[in-house]
């Protein structure tokens, strides 16, 4: 027999809780009688397909009332043990589907806000899985089966989607070529030869502990890449800012610390139970040779901007740094180009810029993204 679509709000059992309940049948017979509306399996899908795999012959009864929604609703909610995730859900099956109403024979139907009531969630919670729905189809049988939550679905579903706009914009870089501003290619900092120097190296390592060597590793490339007069500006964390400055500080003269301040909510850093506002900007010369302009040591984003890359900056905080500091003309290096939001502040303040990434996509990214601003100016 069919199912009733108001039956289909809730999820069938699978696993151990569908053969606990089919040895059951199997064992005691059917105990409760299924219920038939309108031609199809109102209540009892799970008893009707347990009794056909324990050839029981099942029971039926038609139902009489005027409101199957809120029939399914009270039989299920105290049978089946959901957790939110998959009560927001259901609710967003119950949401905008007509409740029956013969006395009238008309429909009236349910809201976001009514179906958010109903299964003790927010309507927030309802929108999200609306969002999954749209975006990440696949992943609702995950949370149907209580595999995946809510958020957890979102989550991937905008990874998903990044990556695939990750991909499609590192494809289309294939015939670009680099011109005299800037030229972006893979390389590892620790092997990545040049005969080129560089007024400034601008970059931005990865955070975490195990990348911690990559500073000491910066710092002694610097001396090689970076002119007499150069500086290198690095960003980085605050957990582990005291390891870094003795790193650093083996291989070059430190030179000032800035603050990059961090745009909208601050950034939750559990380890430490600090809600972070601000990220330092280190900056390390070859030799007390720096007579470039002086410059400001505070920055500034407009906004987050991960679109590009998962740890990526904005071009607006990269532009008030290379502003403060870089005269136009001069030139910059990255070697953590990753997407090149540095290079594209670069352009757009008239220096130079050359970067180098491990990641092949983060270089075709960057390779499209400076080719599309250079058309531009």
């Amino acid at each position: 027999m069919e199912f009733h679509e108001v039956a289909n709000i809730f999820p069938l059992l699978t696993g151990n809780e569908f053969e606990s309940l089919r040895d059951d049948i199997k064992t005691n017979g059917l105990l409760e009688p299924i219920v038939i509306h309108e031609g199809k399996i109102l209540d009892g899908r799970n008893r009707y397909t347990a009794c056909l795999g324990a050839d029981v012959v099942p029971d039926y009864e038609d139902y009489d009332g005027d409101d199957p929604l809120g029939f399914v609703l009270s039989k299920n909610l105290h049978r089946r043990h959901l957790n939110e995730s998959q009560r927001m859900l259901v609710g967003s099956k119950i949401a905008n589907i007509p409740k029956h109403i013969h006395k009238s024979d008309t429909q009236i139907y349910v809201s976001q806000s009514d179906a958010a009531d109903m299964m003790n969630v927010s309507e927030r919670g309802i929108q999200m899985v609306k969002k999954v729905e749209r975006d990440a189809p696949d992943l609702i049988p995950a949370i149907e089966s209580g595999e995946m939550t809510v958020n957890k679905a979102i989550q991937t579903a905008r990874k998903i989607k990044t990556d695939n706009e990750r991909t499609a914009i590192a494809q289309s870089a294939l015939d670009l070529e680099p011109d005299e501003r800037w030229n972006v290619s893979v390389g590892d900092i620790n092997s990545w030869q040049t005969d080129s120097k560089y007024d400034f190296i601008i970059t931005d390592p990865p955070y975490p502990k195990d990348y911690l060597p990559l500073y000491a590793v910066l710092a002694q490339r610097a001396r090689e890449w970076l002119k007499p007069d150069g500086l290198l500006i690095a960003m980085c964390g605050q957990s582990y800012l005291d390891q870094i400055y003795q790193m650093m500080s083996k291989h070059l003269d430190y030179y000032w610390t800035s603050a990059y301040l961090l745009p909208g909510q601050p950034t939750p850093l559990r380890h430490r139970q600090v809600n972070a506002s601000w990220k330092p900007i280190l900056i390390y010369s070859p030799g007390d040779n720096y007579k470039g302009k002086i410059f400001g040591d505070v920055y500034k984003s407009d906004g987050n901007d991960k679109s590009f890359h998962k740890w990526g900056q904005s071009v607006s905080g990269m532009y008030s740094l290379i502003s403060q500091i870089c005269l136009p003309g001069q030139s910059i290096f990255d070697p953590f180009c990753g997407a090149g939001t540095t290079g594209v502040a670069a352009l757009k303040h008239g220096c130079l810029f050359d970067g180098i990434d491990l990641d092949e996509d983060n270089i075709n990214i960057s390779k499209v993204r400076l080719s599309e601003y250079d058309s531009e100016t």
